[in-house]
């Protein structure tokens, strides 16, 4: 069991690392939980993740329109 999460965090950690749609969700969850705003998200990842917030139908803050 131990070693099953071990390798499941592991595989969590490179898909993370690798970036890409993983932290594009990311991202965005952030920005709608609140924890993070657009101008926090690094700047090679903005635009994809402003996008994406428009096609979810919210604003620049996460909140839905």
């Amino acid at each position: 069991m131990r070693n099953n999460l071990a390798r499941l965090l592991i595989r969590w950690a490179v898909a993370l690392m690798r970036g890409g749609d993983t932290m594009l969700a990311v991202y965005v969850m952030m920005i709608h939980k609140g924890l993070i705003k657009l101008e926090q998200v690094p700047t090679g990842s903005r635009d994809k993740v402003a996008a994406v917030l428009e096609v979810a139908e919210m604003d620049q803050n996460g909140n839905i329109i």
